[in-house]
């Protein structure tokens, strides 16, 4: 499986991920859109740990494979 850059693409809403951030490494969560009032709607990736908005650089499907290395392109 290899990393794709938000970039270029982003998950389904709800869909299972793997996600990076290089300030808080690499995780397991899901990806989800959040609005509030009349701001513009966020790109989020949340889980156990947290929520990122609009700061994932890089995400795959989570298919319960073992968690990967950091993208070697981390921006």
């Amino acid at each position: 499986m290899t990393w794709t850059k938000t970039k270029d693409k982003l998950p389904k809403e709800g869909q299972k991920v793997i996600y990076y951030f290089k300030w808080v490494g690499v995780h397991r969560g899901e990806f989800t859109k959040f609005k509030i009032g009349p701001l513009p709607e966020l790109d989020c990736f949340r889980s156990k740990i947290g929520w990122l908005c609009d700061d994932v650089t890089h995400w795959m499907p989570d298919e319960g494979q073992e968690l990967p290395e950091a993208p070697e392109d981390d921006g």
